[in-house]
């Protein structure tokens, strides 16, 4: 199911009244809302040369970077009621990498697109697995989104290796930001 702009806002959280921060949690992690005090973290971890390449969007400009970050934060979370969150180690608070939800336009359809990444200090550990399962949980069980795609890279053979463990199946290859890249759907009883 390609979702309508209006079924996505009917599932969000327009105007929530409460500004308490969303948080989930697995046996080793806390999935939260990131906040302007997390950005120095945030930005250390996007500019590791294993990451930045698949995040184009994101500049060395700091000031425009920081600026961007809070405007993020002050506008997505309580908008939609997801967005994409922080990863933090449950034992330290140490900021780990970032996933969740974003609603993009794939080839001119509005999708809900699960993303992810990692401080390569803390890969093959599992915990990009465990973050992203608890995500589309709470996607199907509180968002009740029933069809959840990723788009990835060709060459990022960790993501693709990710995805398939979560239950995405390779549907086609696309362009997304100006960028080849193969669009993978996890549908609704899709073991994750």
């Amino acid at each position: 199911m390609i979702y309508s702009k209006e079924r996505i806002l009917q599932n969000s959280t327009i105007g929530r009244t409460s500004f308490i921060m969303l948080s989930l949690e697995t046996k080793r992690l806390i999935i939260r809302e990131l906040t302007a005090a997390d950005f120095d973290d945030y930005f250390t971890i996007c500019h590791q040369k294993e990451i930045h390449p698949y995040l184009s969007h994101i500049t060395t400009n700091r000031d425009v970077e920081y600026a961007r970050f809070v405007s993020y934060i002050q506008m997505v979370y309580g908008f939609y009621g997801f967005g994409l969150w922080g990863i933090f180690k449950k034992d330290s608070g140490t900021l780990i990498g970032q996933a969740g939800l974003e609603c993009q336009s794939i080839d001119e359809e509005s999708e809900i697109m699960l993303s992810y990444f990692l401080d390569r200090r803390y890969r093959s550990c599992g915990y990009a697995a465990e973050a992203c399962r608890k995500i589309l949980e709470y996607a199907r069980e509180e968002l009740e989104f029933d069809r959840i795609t990723a788009v990835i890279a060709p060459d990022n053979k960790a993501s693709v290796r990710l995805a398939g463990k979560l239950g995405f199946t390779f549907v086609k290859d696309t362009v997304y930001q100006n960028q080849t890249c193969r669009l993978y759907v996890n549908e609704e009883g899709t073991e994750a």
